[in-house]
């Protein structure tokens, strides 16, 4: 009787803590549509900004193949849908953080030192089924992010290499391209 006892605990505490999943939804991640094969062409740049429409493109490429949902067709003629996207503007700006060289004896009076830019990129994507141009999903992204400027007086970061800007600027499109196309990708896999 005890063995019976001691099993029956045993028993359900197993299928207790063996059904015991943490699950945000019932059903399986899909495309709109249901569409199952996508095409996703080089993303249209109208901006000035040369180049960053390969990190975007590559991005939401990437994304959508670590996803599983849909297979990445190399050619319009094998996919349901194309993936559209674009990018709208990228603005440069210089941050709050301005230093005043009134003090610095090696720099002329009144200069104006740059500590952080802020890069800020809108982009638009659209999921179209092929042949018929309906649109079965559009959005559209934004996010800022923030670079560190050529410094010349600081001993860590004492750089005056005029591309350094130029790399960081690629750098940061480079990972905003990522971050945003995630959630892009997420977004339009939830219908959202």
């Amino acid at each position: 009787m005890k063995q019976k006892i001691t099993f029956f605990i045993l028993l359900i505490t197993t299928s207790v803590i063996s059904s015991c999943a943490y699950n945000l939804s019932t059903k399986l991640d899909a495309l709109p549509g249901g569409v199952k094969h996508i095409q996703i062409p080089l993303f249209k740049n109208t901006t000035t900004e040369p180049g960053v429409e390969v990190f975007f493109t590559n991005a939401l490429k990437l994304e959508a193949l670590r996803s599983n949902v849909a297979r990445v067709e190399n050619e319009e003629a094998n996919a349901e849908a194309v993936l559209q996207g674009t990018i709208a503007s990228i603005t440069v700006i210089a941050d709050d953080s301005i230093l005043e060289a009134e003090n610095d004896t090696y720099l002329p009076k009144r200069s104006v030192l740059v500590q952080q830019y802020k890069v800020s990129v809108s982009v638009d994507l659209s999921l179209k089924k092929k042949g018929s141009n309906a649109v079965l999903w559009s959005g559209n992204f934004q996010q800022t992010k923030n670079f560190t400027a050529a410094q010349i007086t600081l001993p860590v970061i004492n750089s005056s290499n005029p591309l350094y800007n130029q790399s960081a600027k690629r750098q940061t499109l480079d990972a905003l391209s990522k971050e945003m196309m995630q959630a892009g990708f997420d977004r339009m896999i939830e219908n959202f």
